[in-house]
């Protein structure tokens, strides 16, 4: 600790030193930092995770007595078998139900919404997978959640599926307005189905009797040592009302979300020591004020305990953010 205590001060020093040159103008005096006197509201940033999820979510309806396919705007699909559903009291469901689903098949998307790949492994420590795609659905007949007594196949579309997979979900939270903590509850297999206009489309499948979030991939095949990251986020700023996150170069989704802030060092972590060195990835530092979101970016390479640090910021929209991050 006081080795990371000793390069937050390093990192700091550096923001004063630029601060005053020769390429800057500078009043001698003290170097005030109104936002550590007056913190920055986090209500909106909070808020930004709805804002953002809610939009995403697509509604179908099917005979729950007759089950069915539902397929999403971007190739997710959830098969629901006949005579699965049933009411709370045991009663099987004849009528027509409503199935929402929410697909999320970019890292951009990720971030925006406040999700993240973070896993618990078997060791009982969070590490970011290597992710296909994450998906959200739920149930409902008359408004109320069903009860799934059948196996309902959930559907990740992927060109190139030519390995198992693993399924993870969200045991422990699985609404939809939860901070994800993924976990593994199985296998997932090549699979193809056919969409809706007669199209085979290949992919990964996988079993649940359950609602809630999904999402299919793998824990990071690495070898190499792991290690913690840092970033320093500009003054004011801490988890109330902004979030740090790593995404790693890859054609995978791979997201972690920095789940500590250290109000002593002043520092964001991942703190599990499970981020492989020389991981090539994007540290980006995000908050939303006033409907605005405000982001920064930075490339990293993993050292050993490297401290990154957020400099710079841009406003910007949501959909620019995911433009942004996507393009990394």
């Amino acid at each position: 600790m006081k080795y990371v205590q000793l390069l937050c001060l390093l990192v700091l020093s550096g923001y004063l030193a630029t601060s005053c040159s020769e390429d800057h103008d500078c009043e001698e005096g003290i170097i005030e930092t109104p936002n550590a006197i007056a913190p920055i509201d986090g209500t909106d940033y909070t808020a930004s995770l709805m804002d953002c999820r809610l939009p995403k979510v697509q509604t179908f309806t099917i005979q729950g007595f007759a089950g069915g396919q539902i397929t999403g705007d971007l190739g997710g699909a959830i098969t629901i078998p006949g005579q699965s559903l049933f009411n709370s009291d045991g009663t099987i469901i004849d009528g027509e139900v409503e199935v929402r689903l929410l697909e999320m098949f970019t890292p951009g998307e990720v971030v925006a919404c406040q999700l993240s790949t973070n896993t618990r492994n078997p060791a009982g420590n969070i590490e970011p997978t290597l992710s296909e795609g994450l998906l959200f659905f739920d149930i409902r007949f008359n408004g109320q959640p069903v009860v799934i007594q059948g196996e309902i196949q959930i559907f990740i579309p992927e060109e190139n599926n030519i390995q198992e997979q693993l399924f993870f979900n969200s045991p422990s939270c699985p609404d939809i307005d939860c901070m994800v903590t993924w976990e593994n509850t199985g296998i997932a297999f090549p699979s193809e189905i056919e969409d809706p206009i007669g199209n085979n489309i290949t992919g990964y499948s996988a079993i649940t009797s359950q609602t809630g979030w999904y999402h299919i991939g793998q824990f990071n095949p690495s070898q190499n040592e792991r290690t913690i990251v840092y970033n320093v986020p500009p003054s004011g700023f801490n988890n109330t009302n902004s979030n740090v996150f790593l995404s790693y170069d890859n054609d995978k989704i791979a997201v972690s979300l920095f789940e500590q802030f250290d109000a002593s060092l002043g520092v964001f972590s991942e703190t599990f020591n499970e981020i492989p060195l020389e991981t090539q990835g994007q540290l980006i530092f995000v908050s939303r004020q006033n409907g605005t979101y405000v982001l920064d970016t930075s490339e990293i390479n993993v050292t050993q305990d490297i401290i990154g640090a957020t400099t710079n910021t841009d406003e910007t929209t949501e959909d620019q953010l995911v433009t942004v991050i996507n393009s990394l």
